[in-house]
């Protein structure tokens, strides 16, 4: 008859706990999840639950000039693909990320060819603001990104997206 020993049957059991939890935090590092539905030009939903809002910017409601062809547009580019996240905290934990008073979490995010690597992929946050799709909202624009002062600035200059739209507005008043 063998006998076990109850130790090493726990030590076992502990170990592979370990290594399964582990594996989780490898894959919740990384950071990659499939855009499940897209909720407005700058809103998106992951999974079941989790929604996060674009960082640093502020697309138009569906409801205001050019809502629907920029939400059609973040629908048309990101629905049902995989994409890299990045998030801001402000205590470098989990428990630290920056959530807007909707209790969005604040998001950047990469997507396109290479979009799971680090480094990789194109900044829809980015893309938005070269468009003219989405204006910067400093009250979540991180220190990393005060850039994006510089790519609204520009399609502003050039008239694009909501840009065209609102001179067009004051031309008309």
């Amino acid at each position: 008859m063998i006998r076990r020993d109850p130790l090493s049957s726990r030590v076992t059991l502990a170990v592979g706990l370990l290594a399964a939890l582990l594996a989780v935090a490898i894959s919740a590092a990384a950071n990659i999840g499939v855009v499940t539905k897209v909720l407005g030009g700058d809103l998106v939903q992951f999974g079941e639950s989790f929604r996060a809002r674009l960082t640093g910017i502020r697309a138009p409601l569906r409801s205001e000039p050019l809502g629907d062809e920029i939400y059609d547009f973040t629908k048309r580019q990101l629905e049902g693909q995989t994409v890299r996240l990045v998030t801001w905290t402000t205590d470098n934990t989990a428990a630290g990320i920056v959530y807007d008073e909707e209790g969005y979490a604040r998001v950047q995010i990469f997507y396109g060819r290479l979009s799971g690597e680090k480094g990789g992929g194109v900044s829809f946050n980015e893309v938005l603001l070269k468009k003219g799709y989405a204006r910067v909202d400093p009250k979540y624009l991180p220190d990393e990104l005060k850039y994006y002062l510089d790519l609204e600035k520009d399609a502003r200059a050039k008239g694009l997206g909501i840009w065209k739209t609102l001179a067009q507005a004051a031309a008309d008043d």
